[in-house]
């Protein structure tokens, strides 16, 4: 075969010295400054023989910045397991040596339309798509080396700054395991081993999210580290260097033109074109063939190639069809990691290079994208946005964190206002003005659309960030008096504990009270929950308290009852909770303290299910919550070890374990003895929860299901145009969508919530299947329950009144249902509680079958 000759020619390209630097010009090496190392020089292979880890990337950037006055690094953070995320800059030595002064003056400089252009280029985010990585190494070596008239002039007139691996953690696992399977004569056959990574792959961070969805919601340190820096520096172009599937060419915006964000400006969309002119050249005279228009959009805000459209830059995101390794079979030839790095540097260039060109228009034009938007909403009569905390400080503590590391401008009110008809005095609110620069970016932040023109959406439909904290907001016409700007999010004011307490009470309607429930359960110490609301007496009069509220006696417990006060007090300055004193244990409403109605818990212990074919984002924001915000250990099985009928030490895997969760994921695959395990684990009486697809998964075990009826059958499909696949699958399929949920409060699954709806964010088509008990739905959707996205009209019937959440006693067993992701990406606070009371309250649901139901 044609293809055997070719790669037979091919593999010592890949050993050999390289003779070119991929995608730079062909006279760079014969002009550069030969003082500055080469990325060989340092790493010890030649960029695209092999793939470099982070800390060879690193190493690589130390040695042009000790060798090159044209270059600066500074490291910003660390990722989750340690490693440097750096930023480098390149300009003249007498620029650098004044960047901080530079830097400083951005903000004056964007507003009154003064330059010099601000180039960013990031690569990576991620880790699997690795040709961005390299490229970066090979992109600096040329910024710092060249000698030519070009690389002169852009460094005399232009600021580039560079983010060279955006998701390190990933960058490694991917490099080690392509590295490990490359051999001495690498396999071109996708399916080959090398291409093939082992779940959950490099492409995520180091808890399994998508970093590239991350730039709204800044859960992640690789963000929180960048954001703060971008907004210093408001670059006026940014870069996303991506890779995609093998069998696809390359791609750059400005993407598929009817699905933009609907507040991406048109001379936004036209510096996009302009600038795709120049990457166009550049692959023309390479001969690399592209495209421009087509599977793209740029509509999420939280993703690269968005963001600085909606902050004063042009976004632009780069796809090289992959190598996914050393060297991969494609429609287009034999693919090399060379060659995609090539590609990369090429784009990077071209950037750089249209940057330059068009300084003056892209410098005039973000000059008038900040006094625009400030005037658009003096025109709109939009003075601003109220928020309030909803009386959970923690909670509003974590969004105005978030909102000012993107630069927004908050204010404390200093009267008593009214949202959403309640009443939030000064310290529990505060004003967003729209007069600021970023009013573009919060109308983006809080918008609710529910009338979209586009059905088509390559990632979520919506995100109101009010919505997903759970907290009251209102835009008004005439915002109320407030005061400075603040500098940093309040932290809720914990109250000193009295000396001693009869019993200490958490109420579980605060955010913190979840940690500090699992740490006290941990520790051994007795805790009640309430199954019924009451009023308890402290020394500042009768307190009313939420289902689920804990109380925890101090003369019941084993530990001295000053060192439980001790640590009640540490675990409520850490998670920001409010602990009560109760001076009796008679209640004032409701039952007593030592009641029935409020049980003891008993401590979990659960597992997550992990492998192949489930959704390692969908795992990862478990796995997360678990270790960053209950502060616990989660046990990761992954299903094979269900199926293994010899485990060392133990009758099966699920020995000892409460709960097993199952995550989102394509169930259909596994085995049949995962299902019998999972099965004899419900009947045993271990609880399941099943989120997402696997809740469709549990309605298939033999679990005694009696379903109220059968999902309707579709009618007869009309004929419709192959041509409409494509459109007509994206609109069935709720690719990201907040829709409203009614909970029954008195259920466990909804303590601490009061009677109403919330906001849940729903990925999937899957509909619960009801059953015919009456009380095993605690939460439904609301008879109109779109929020704010997309959702299809049909989808619209088909969950209208439906369940979002069931739970189902089997024996001593039970299986939670939830159809939504309550977990999200790690910012849907709101729903957060729904899960921990599907972890800690559980053992509260009772079989609930009524004397003629037999």
């Amino acid at each position: 075969m044609r293809w055997l000759v070719l790669l037979a020619l091919l593999v010592p390209l890949l050993t050999a010295h390289a003779q070119t630097a991929p995608g730079l010009p062909e006279d760079f090496l014969a002009s550069r400054d030969a003082d500055i190392p080469t990325p060989g020089d340092v790493m010890g292979f030649e960029p695209g023989t092999r793939h470099p880890r982070n800390d060879q990337i690193v190493a690589y950037f130390e040695a042009l910045a000790a060798a090159s006055d044209r270059v600066k690094i500074e490291v910003t953070g660390h990722t989750h397991d340690g490693r440097p995320l750096l930023l480098a800059y390149f300009g003249t030595p007498e620029r650098l040596a004044n960047l901080e002064r530079l830097r400083d003056g951005r903000k004056a400089a964007s507003r009154a339309g003064e330059g010099p252009p601000v180039i960013w280029l990031g690569y990576s985010v991620h880790g699997n798509e690795a040709s961005g990585a390299s490229a970066a190494a090979v992109t600096a070596w040329y910024l710092a080396a060249g000698e030519t008239e070009e690389a002169r002039a852009w460094r005399d007139d232009v600021v580039v700054v560079m983010e060279p691996v955006l998701n390190p953690d990933g960058l490694d696992r991917f490099a080690h395991w392509v590295n490990m399977h490359r051999g001495q004569h690498p396999s071109a056959d996708p399916v080959d081993r090398e291409h093939r990574e082992a779940w959950p792959s490099g492409r995520t961070n180091y808890y399994w999210f998508d970093l590239n969805r991350d730039w709204l919601p800044l859960v992640h340190p690789e963000s929180r580290a960048r954001i703060p820096n971008y907004h210093r520096w408001r670059p006026h172009v940014v870069t996303d260097h991506h890779e995609m599937g093998h069998l696809t060419s390359y791609f750059f915006q400005p993407g598929v033109p009817e699905r933009g964000n609907p507040l991406q400006p048109e001379r936004n969309v036209e510096l996009t074109e302009k600038l795709a002119e120049f990457h166009a050249a550049e692959l023309d005279a390479a001969g690399e063939p592209y495209f421009t228009k087509e599977r793209f959009d740029d509509y999420y805000v939280g993703k690269g190639s968005t963001y600085p459209d909606l902050t004063g830059g042009v976004g632009i995101l780069f796809e090289q069809g992959s190598a996914r390794g050393h060297l991969m079979r494609t429609p287009f030839g034999m693919r090399t990691f060379t060659d995609a790095v090539a590609n990369q540097v090429r784009t990077s260039l071209s950037t750089v290079r249209g940057g330059h060109a068009l300084g003056d228009e892209l410098i005039a034009y973000q000059a008038d994208f900040f006094r625009g938007q400030r005037q658009a909403s003096q025109r709109e009569r939009n003075s601003g946005w109220l928020l309030g905390d909803g009386g959970d400080p923690a909670r509003a503590h974590r969004l105005l964190e978030i909102l000012l590391l993107h630069d927004i401008e908050i204010r404390p009110v200093t009267g008593t206002v009214t949202i959403d008809g309640r009443e939030h005095a000064p310290g529990s609110a505060w004003a967003l003005p729209a007069d600021q620069d970023h009013v573009l970016l919060l109308r983006s932040i809080f918008s609710e659309p529910t009338d979209l023109e586009m059905d088509t959406f390559y990632d979520v439909s919506a995100w109101p960030l009010q919505r997903s904290f759970g907290l009251p907001l209102a835009r008004v016409n005439r915002l109320p008096a407030f005061g400075d700007a603040m500098a940093s999010a309040p932290n809720a004011a914990t109250a000193d504990l009295p000396a001693s307490a009869v019993a200490w009470v958490v109420p579980w309607n605060q955010y913190g009270a979840a940690p500090v429930l699992a740490a006290l359960l941990a520790e051994g110490v007795r805790v009640q929950a309430a199954t019924k609301p009451l009023t308890v007496i402290t020394a500042d009069g009768g307190r009313a308290l939420t289902r689920g509220s804990l109380v925890i006696h101090s003369a019941i417990q084993d530990q001295d009852a000053a060192d439980l006060r001790s640590r009640l007090q540490q675990l409520a300055r850490r998670h920001q909770v409010e602990v009560l004193a109760a001076t009796g244990g008679l209640a004032m409403s409701g039952p007593d303290l030592g009641s029935p109605s409020l049980p003891m818990l008993s401590a979990p212990n659960p597992a997550l299910l992990t492998g192949e074919g489930l959704r390692p984002n969908h795992a990862g924001y478990i796995w997360h919550w678990f270790d960053t915000r209950l502060e616990r250990p989660l046990t990761r099985i992954d299903w094979w070890r269900l199926a293994d009928p010899f485990e060392p030490g133990r009758r099966s895997a699920l020995d000892g374990i409460t709960h097993l969760i199952l995550p989102d994921g394509n169930y259909e695959r596994l085995p049949p003895a995962v299902r019998t395990q999972v099965e004899a684990f419900v009947r045993a009486g271990g609880h399941v929860i099943a989120a997402r697809g696997a809740s469709k998964w549990v309605e298939t075990l033999d679990l005694d299901w009696i379903f109220d009826g059968e999902p309707p059958e579709r009618e007869r499909a009309e004929q419709r145009a192959y041509g409409d696949y494509e459109g007509d699958f994206a609109r069935e399929l709720i690719g990201g969508t907040a829709l409203r949920v009614v909970l029954d409060g008195s259920h466990p699954l909804a303590f601490g919530y009061a009677d109403g709806d919330i906001a849940t964010f729903r990925r999937g088509a899957h509909r619960l299947q009801p059953v015919t008990n009456p009380y095993s739905h605690p939460g439904r959707y609301a008879e109109e329950p779109l929020l704010a996205g997309y959702l299809s009209a049909e989808n619209k019937q088909r969950l209208a009144g439906s369940p979002a959440l069931a739970a189902n006693r089997v024996g001593p067993g039970l299986v939670i249902r939830m159809a939504d992701d309550y977990l999200f990406r790690g910012y849907w606070l709101g729903t957060e509680r729904l899960f921990a009371n599907a972890l800690f309250f559980s053992g509260l649901i009772i079989e609930t079958r009524l004397p003629n139901n037999n």
